[in-house]
């Protein structure tokens, strides 16, 4: 036998040729004319058989080419060339002379050219989508800006105070303002401040001022301070526990107004000065004596503020407590009544 590959002879029987060393047990190829086909499924049959082994058909004497070689009948219909309706002139001429296999359309789309109109579509958004876009965004821009700046209330963002404080009190006599120690003035045009006996020694209009006539003026005022705050404890008992609520808010200016005369007082005692020392002990008496109350007015002030609330009887009173208060009485009280006439200046 021969090799397939290379056409040397082999002995018959061996894996491989011995020339090119082409392994003999590939596939056998089948010269073409000895191939056979069934006409019924197309399979290859042996040239002696007389039926398909594979579906059974009968098999009869395979069709020939012209030139002498089997061929195989596929079906395919015939393409009539000019030739052969102009009479045939055509080499080989007649309608079997020519074959064509038919056109076959596949399944699957081609692939569109990136300057179609089905691909410029699919790129660019819509016109609808972007108008709604469009829309949204100028809408949300507005929305954020009228939020921030609402031109309906533009007062909405103000934090400071747009009316003016209440003054129909200024001028009032005996109405007091400010602390004259925290304005940084202790002169008063409306005679409301208590720094009338401003601690100055003389004055350049009348000549010397006494010093002792100044402590002597604010001796006389803590004593009037210490009735008033005696009369607000007594409110409070009464008015500030079960009084009505306007009865309560004046209960509470009032102690607030004793509270700044007598802090003005004591601002006043501290700038007493007599120069050569001869009232320097009346002086510190009369600045503890002022502190006495002080601590007292304090406490006062806080049981009005917690009374004007319309608070309990117990809560009302419980600033009070804290300062030992007991049937009208508390321990700075009790200081000052053991205190003040001992205390009171001596003219030297």
């Amino acid at each position: 036998m021969r090799c397939p590959n290379c056409g040397a002879e082999v002995p018959a029987g061996a894996a491989t040729c011995s020339v090119c060393h082409y392994d003999l047990g590939l596939t056998q190829r089948i010269p073409v004319t000895k191939v056979v086909w069934c006409p019924t499924c197309g399979a290859l049959v042996p040239p002696e058989a007389h039926s398909c082994p594979k579906c059974g058909a009968p098999l009869g004497a395979p069709a020939r080419s012209k030139t002498g070689r089997a061929v195989r009948d596929l079906g395919i219909p015939t393409i009539e060339g000019a030739s052969d309706q102009d009479g045939g002139d055509a080499p080989g001429g007649g309608a079997d002379s020519t074959r064509a296999i038919p056109r076959i359309e596949s399944a699957i789309p081609s692939e569109a050219s990136p300057e179609s109109a089905t691909v410029r579509h699919d790129r660019m958004p819509r016109t609808r989508v972007l108008m709604v876009a469009a829309v949204a965004a100028i809408a949300l821009a507005g929305g954020t800006a009228l939020w921030i700046t609402h031109p309906w209330d533009p007062s909405l963002y103000v934090t400071h105070a747009q009316t003016d404080a209440d003054t129909s009190m200024a001028g009032y006599p005996g109405y007091i303002s400010s602390l004259t120690g925290q304005d940084g003035s202790s002169d008063s045009t409306d005679g409301s401040s208590d720094g009338s006996s401003d601690g100055a020694a003389t004055d350049s209009g009348s000549g010397t001022v006494s010093v002792y006539q100044a402590i002597s003026d604010d001796y006389d005022k803590l004593g009037t301070y210490a009735d008033e705050l005696d009369q607000s404890v007594s409110d409070l008992v009464s008015v500030g526990v079960s009084g009505t609520s306007s009865e309560r808010e004046q209960g509470k200016e009032t102690a607030e107004q004793t509270a700044i005369a007598l802090s003005n007082l004591i601002d006043d005692i501290s700038s007493l000065d007599d120069g050569n020392g001869t009232y320097a002990s009346d002086i510190a008496n009369m600045a503890t004596l002022g502190n006495w109350l002080r601590n007292r007015s304090d406490a006062i002030c806080e049981a009005w503020e917690v009374s004007a609330t319309m608070a309990s009887e117990e809560k009302t009173m419980a600033p009070l407590k804290k300062i030992g208060y007991s049937s009208g009485t508390d321990s700075y009280k009790t200081l000052f009544d053991e205190n003040y006439k001992s205390w009171k200046p001596a003219e030297q």
